[in-house]
């Protein structure tokens, strides 16, 4: 070994590094071959690509999407949108489109409130057992529940009032072998209980709609309108059937007054319907008869809220007499104290205010209701509910800001599209055909036929003097003919508050009260909608150009101007009236 040779370890170490360098050269230069066999493939796999040569491999992705368009394909001639409706559909094609996917219109609609009656049941059937299970109290009530809602649909699309499909499907629970068990099931305290529960709400919104500053401006025609027909009609009523039926003369005139009311059920849905397609607003006819409509209501309910204090409370004759307007007197006062109350419950910086304001509303209500029973004091109740929340809207429509919607009016109205159902089934349900006496149901629609030509005479004697021309006063009076929601309301309570006792003869005429006011739904109901849906458009002039003279409280206005002024003044506190 020389000097200048360098150590053995050092050449091993040299030599390792030549090595791992060769190694990498070759490594790069694998890569770099790969790398352009790679590029060599691809560059002929796109030249292959487009001359057509090359089929891409199936993905996963498409794979799934040819599933979905095969798919698609299957059900397309069950979809809606791949099956539009021509412009002129026969009733085949249109019976085929209600049953398209996905659900919609009636189909859609039965469809969805059966899932959510299954899903109550099915709690009602873990909570109470039996009581959910077919033959109980609330299998019953539920299957009324759904079938009423399929009625009135049913029946709306025949331009007929909802109330009156629900009405006949109670009727026919009750009374058609095979299906009368639903009817006989039901228990009659919940029955009384739930009709309870709707004449509240009915209150409520009579109640929320009545603007104690706008009827002060109305005008003396919608005044005598209000109350000269209903008070004619329910002294009528009285005076025949004291005669024709046996009845005592507080009964007779209870009787009157169930039956002297209109019917916002039938009447509001029409009337707004003109009002929209602006037949009669000229000469606010429309406004006046909503208006006119939501007192007539006030002064039935009170009426009947009177004598039947006084035919159920027990004592001697003078304390009888003193006990029904007396009363009626504590339920003011109860419904001023309670108004005055929610002026100030929930306060100002409360959250959820509107929640916890129609929870109070509804409590104050319920407890005028089933509390005034309770103590025997029936005549109260009513006047309780009625006055609490008219009190308590005055208020609340001060500290509503200019434009502000009324949600709680809102929130009422949504309840009564729940409980109208009950209250139209179970006063359907509660009708035994059996047991009714053909003469009592051929003397009750003499009664009720009586009255009504009375009213007619008197709606049209009251519009006389008012700058209406002979149709609209027909028309007027054609309108003051229906009658549903406080004859179902009201019906049946003289019914109950006898059943609570053992007097038979209470019992008996309660039944035939309850079996004429049906009578009066059944009727009247149908000729009142179909008499305003037909004549309405005709006796009744288009637009509001036409020059009128209107006599409001004695003074005369002279053209249309000054009506629709007027009639802008109250649209919207009508339409909450009923």
């Amino acid at each position: 070994m020389t000097s200048n040779d360098p150590p053995p370890e050092y050449s091993e170490v040299e030599d390792s590094f030549t090595d791992v360098e060769l190694h990498d050269v070759k490594v790069e230069n694998g890569v770099n071959d790969t790398m352009e066999d790679t590029i060599k493939v691809k560059d002929t796999e796109a030249q292959n690509k487009d001359k057509g040569q090359v089929k891409e491999k199936p993905t996963v992705s498409k794979t799934k999407s040819s599933k979905m368009a095969a798919l698609k394909q299957t059900v397309q001639p069950c979809l809606r949108k791949a099956n539009p409706l021509p412009e002129n559909p026969t009733v085949c094609e249109k019976i085929k489109d209600m049953f398209l996917l996905p659900p919609h219109g009636i189909v859609g609609f039965i469809l969805q409130i059966t899932i959510i009656c299954l899903q109550i049941w099915g709690i009602l059937a873990a909570i109470t057992g039996s009581e959910a299970m077919p033959g109980g109290n609330f299998f019953s009530l539920l299957v009324l529940f759904v079938l009423c809602v399929i009625g009135g649909r049913l029946i709306s699309l025949a331009n007929l009032p909802p109330l009156l499909g629900m009405l006949i499907v109670g009727v026919l629970l009750r009374n058609v072998p095979g299906i009368k068990i639903v009817g006989e099931s039901i228990d009659p305290k919940w029955s009384g209980h739930l009709r309870k529960l709707a004449l509240t709400v009915i209150l409520l919104r009579a109640g929320l709609g009545l603007d104690i500053v706008k009827l002060r401006k109305l005008s003396f025609a919608v005044l005598r309108l209000a109350f000269t027909p209903c008070l004619c009609e329910a002294i009528t009523v009285g005076i025949v059937s004291h005669f024709l039926l046996g009845f005592p003369w507080t009964w007779s005139l209870m009787l009157g007054c169930i039956l002297g009311a209109l019917s916002p059920a039938v009447t509001v849905p029409s009337l707004v319907s003109l009002q929209d397609r602006r037949y009669g607003v000229a000469k606010g006819i429309p406004t006046m008869c909503l208006a006119a409509g939501g007192l007539d209501n006030v002064l039935s309910v009170t009426g009947f809220a009177v004598f039947v204090g006084i035919i159920f409370s027990e004592g001697d004759m003078a304390v009888t007499i003193i006990k029904g307007p007396l009363g009626a007197l504590l339920g003011i006062v109860y419904g001023f104290v309670a108004g005055i109350m929610l002026w100030y419950l929930p306060g100002k910086d409360s959250s959820n205010s509107l929640f916890y304001r129609g929870m109070l509303l509804f409590g104050c209500g319920l407890i005028a209701i089933f509390g005034s029973s309770a103590v025997s004091l029936s005549g109260a109740g009513p006047l309780g509910c009625l006055t609490t929340a008219t009190v308590a809207a005055y208020k609340w429509r001060l500290q509503r800001q200019p434009g502000e919607s009324d949600d709680l009016g809102g929130v009422i109205a949504l309840a009564w599209l729940i409980v109208q159902h009950f209250l139209f089934g179970l006063i359907g349900a509660a009708v035994d055909i059996s047991n009714i006496q053909p003469n009592t149901a051929g003397l009750g629609i003499a009664t009720l036929f009586i009255g009504l030509c009375v009213r007619s005479a008197v709606s049209f004697s009251v519009t006389i003097g008012t700058g209406f021309n002979l149709k609209e006063r027909i028309f007027i009076t054609l309108t003051w003919l229906s009658k549903a929601t406080v004859q179902a309301a009201i019906g049946g309570l003289a019914l109950d508050k006898a059943l609570e006792g053992d007097n038979q003869d209470d019992i008996r005429m309660g039944t035939d009260v309850l079996t004429i006011a049906v009578l009066a739904i059944v009727i009247c109901a149908p000729v009142g909608a179909t008499c305003m849906g037909i004549f309405g458009p005709r006796f009744l002039a288009h637009g509001d150009e036409e020059e009128v003279r209107v006599e409001c409280g004695g003074s005369v206005t002279s053209s249309s101007e000054s009506a629709c002024h007027k009639e802008s003044e109250i649209k919207s506190e009508c339409r909450k009236m009923q």
